[in-house]
């Protein structure tokens, strides 16, 4: 699993502005009471949520991503709780209303037997009214024909004067990509800062992800192919499951 400690300082700079799928999030976690999210980063989703009255439980990995997370708030929201945690190795004594995995989060494990291990935890977190929700994408021939040698502009903010590149190699047997990106901050004319961060992702399919779900006792009762609940074939997956 990837290193995301090294990704604290930079990560709201690179993904803060992206908001295509909290309103998705919100509204689906709208009749319940108590939210994990999994993977929470520092608090993107999270915060969000408990701000409407939602009694919500964050964790992440990495112990500066959630140190972040916390000074956000600096404890204001007393229905918000953040907690270094692996997703691999979930240990609560409570059931959760909603359990969301956003932002390709579920990729991280590197693994088909971590992620069954995580599914086989969060299915014991579950009632029976449980909703488990998240996101995931499958590379498509675009990225594919990317050369792992060049990289590619991603991203370009305006405001924060930010430059975002990347680059892929595909490691085609176990379905994984290791990315590289190039982040230039512009913060003057003369001395740009640039710094290189890195990420891997394993990919996974439709019916593998089917499949990953039924041996781990949950079944997938929705797969859309956006945040508009979109049935379009895309490479983007937004999954609704629940306990069998």
């Amino acid at each position: 699993m990837t290193n995301y400690d090294n990704w604290a300082e930079i990560y709201d700079e690179i993904y803060s502005e992206y908001k295509d799928d909290l309103h998705f999030y919100q509204n689906i976690s709208s009749d319940s009471e108590s939210i994990l999210e999994i993977g929470c980063g520092t608090g993107r989703i999270s915060i969000p949520l408990a701000q409407s009255g939602k009694k919500v439980h964050g964790i992440d990995i990495s112990p500066k991503m959630i140190e972040i997370a916390q000074t956000k708030t600096n404890n204001t929201l007393t229905n918000l709780s953040f907690q270094v945690m692996d997703m691999r190795e979930l240990n609560f004594k409570q059931q959760f209303d909603t359990i969301l995995i956003p932002f390709n989060g579920f990729q991280s494990l590197l693994n088909v037997s971590d992620q069954i291990k995580c599914l086989k935890n969060i299915r014991k977190l579950c009632h029976k009214k449980t909703k488990i929700i998240f996101d995931v994408f499958f590379p498509d021939k675009e990225i594919f024909e990317q050369k792992s040698s060049n990289f590619y502009l991603v991203s370009q903010k305006t405001q924060k004067s930010l430059e975002v590149w990347h680059k892929t190699n595909f490691d085609f047997f176990n379905q994984l990509l290791h990315t590289d990106l190039r982040v230039i901050q512009f913060l003057d004319t003369q001395n740009p800062k640039v710094s290189y961060k890195s990420f891997s992702l394993r990919y996974c399919y439709p019916q593998e992800l089917i499949y990953l779900f039924e041996i781990s006792e949950l079944q997938i009762v929705n797969m859309y192919s956006d945040f508009n609940k979109t049935l379009d074939a895309t490479n983007q997956l937004v999954i609704e499951a629940q306990i069998i």
